[in-house]
């Protein structure tokens, strides 16, 4: 190949080389060191749980805990079969528990990546894969490295409202966009009712519901509803209303109730919004080329603007006036305000396209910022909070596999919200996925009466307190935590 030729190809597709580099970067993000952070007490660990017993059990429909029926998690199972399927894939460990987290997040940036690139261009393209690495929150925290619903989650979100941007030109995509209503709501409840007051909204405000027949109306609530019917008729004939009935009256209005005592402000996630450093960057960058080009007149309403406002602002006047304060809540925004920020900057590019200059001299800081923040993201990857308890009981299973399948005690000084002699979910989980062990609670006084083969892990202090009772046991391992049998 000539150097002519080279340049050519190189011009050509120099921006689908970024798009691979880019690509690479957020799957290095998403699965680097996987199964070395901490499993998270409360969501993670409650579906882990509920996973790893579900295929251990062949019940793929009842979620138990500890192996009993569980009506504190009150998830359909649509998370659970993707924890599930990354045990089938890669057998039984922390890295194949959050798989299908960290794959459904980087199929995310590339359905953004994609769906720029072919509707607005590359500009947009790569502006918005950049904004999404820099929001370290949709790797990190409760969202592409852990093992609950809410990446999974985004994933069907986002597919869904950009399925309902086409309906436009696509009338049949609306069932598309039903289905993956039901499957957001199996993955993560209550929550996907969002997805249908944005959509509602935007049919009505756009003026595409008079286009559509009473026929398109019925199929788009079969495609909708009946995934989810199937699925309650099927639950029903374990537990009756026992499962189905909670959904609603704790998942929802106890939880609201209590969210507004501990919560009684209604900005919660506005200020969180707003406190949070990419989104605000990308939300200055996005304002600033807003008003210019308004200023100019080169901006004018579309149902395309129109939906990414509902995407916006529903979800955050929603969750803010419910009272809850879980910060994750808000995460399917993000996608909206990045894929707006670069829909900006490529509209800026085209203004200014013959003065390319002036473009880049004035992208160069914002770009400069973003690049901070994308570096930010990966530096987290080296400050993962891990767990001696945790790492202790993995370890100690790896040395001793003849101990699997044991009964296990614990009593430990340096619990978070249980009382010492009771097993944190966590730490359940762990010993769980470890050596398919069997929690049982009440601790050392407990664990005395046993007449049979059993373990028990304690911290030192533990140990030292109650030597009459564990001093003449064998240490089968000590490190952090001591495990000991009998």
């Amino acid at each position: 190949m000539s150097r002519k030729s080279l340049l050519q190809f190189t011009k050509k597709y120099f921006v689908y080389f970024i798009y691979l580099g880019l690509a690479l970067i957020t799957a290095y993000l998403c699965f680097s060191r996987l199964d070395v952070a901490s499993l998270q007490h409360w969501d993670e660990a409650r579906h882990g749980v509920n996973g790893y017993e579900m295929y251990k059990n062949h019940n793929y429909i009842v979620n138990t805990y500890n192996y009993e029926n569980d009506y504190f998690n009150l998830k359909p199972p649509l998370s659970y079969w993707g924890i599930i399927l990354g045990f089938k894939l890669f057998g039984v460990s922390i890295f194949s528990m959050r798989f299908y987290s960290a794959l459904s997040l980087l199929l995310t940036f590339l359905v953004v990546g994609y769906y720029m690139h072919r509707h607005y261009g590359k500009i947009a393209a790569v502006s918005s894969m950049l904004f999404f690495i820099s929001c370290s929150d949709l790797f990190y925290r409760h969202a592409g490295r852990n093992a609950d619903a809410d990446a999974l989650y985004i994933l069907l979100f986002t597919l869904a409202l950009l399925f309902m941007l086409q309906v436009q030109k696509h009338q049949n995509y609306i069932y598309l966009c039903g289905f993956l209503f039901s499957l957001a709501f199996l993955a993560k409840s209550w929550h996907a009712l969002v997805l249908l007051a944005i959509g509602g909204l935007f049919l009505i405000f756009s003026g595409l519901w008079k286009k559509l027949h009473i026929k398109n109306y019925i199929l788009f609530l079969l495609s909708a509803f009946g995934p989810l019917l199937l699925w309650a008729f099927v639950r029903y004939q374990y537990d009756g209303m026992n499962f189905l009935g909670q959904m609603f009256g704790v998942d929802v209005t106890q939880r609201i109730a209590g969210s507004a005592d501990a919560n009684p402000s209604y900005t919660f996630f506005t200020r969180y919004l707003l406190g949070y450093r990419p989104i605000v960057v990308i939300t200055v960058i996005a304002a600033c080329i807003f008003l210019f080009m308004l200023f100019k007149k080169k901006i004018s309403y579309s149902n395309n603007i129109l939906a990414f406002l509902l995407w916006i602002f529903i979800p955050l006047f929603v969750y803010d006036f419910s009272h809850v304060y879980y910060y994750w809540y808000i995460f399917p925004v993000y996608i909206p305000l990045l894929m707006l920020a670069g829909i900006l900057i490529q509209k800026l590019y085209q203004y200014l396209e013959n003065k390319k200059g002036l473009f880049c001299a004035i992208m160069l800081i914002p770009l400069l910022i973003v690049g901070v923040e994308c570096r930010s993201t990966l530096n987290e990857l080296d400050n993962l909070e891990i767990s001696g308890f945790q790492n202790d009981i993995k370890a100690a299973m790896e040395q001793n596999p003849q101990l699997y399948q044991m009964d296990i005690y614990v009593e430990k000084t340096d619990n978070e919200y249980k009382d010492s002699y009771y097993w944190e979910q966590a730490g359940l989980l762990a010993a769980e996925l470890s050596g398919d062990l069997y929690c049982k609670e009440g601790g050392v006084d407990a664990f005395s009466e046993v007449e049979g083969d059993a373990l028990i892990i304690v911290d030192p202090e533990i140990y030292k307190e109650n030597q009459q009772q564990l001093g003449n046991l064998e240490i089968v391992y000590q490190n952090e935590y001591l495990l000991l049998k009998k």
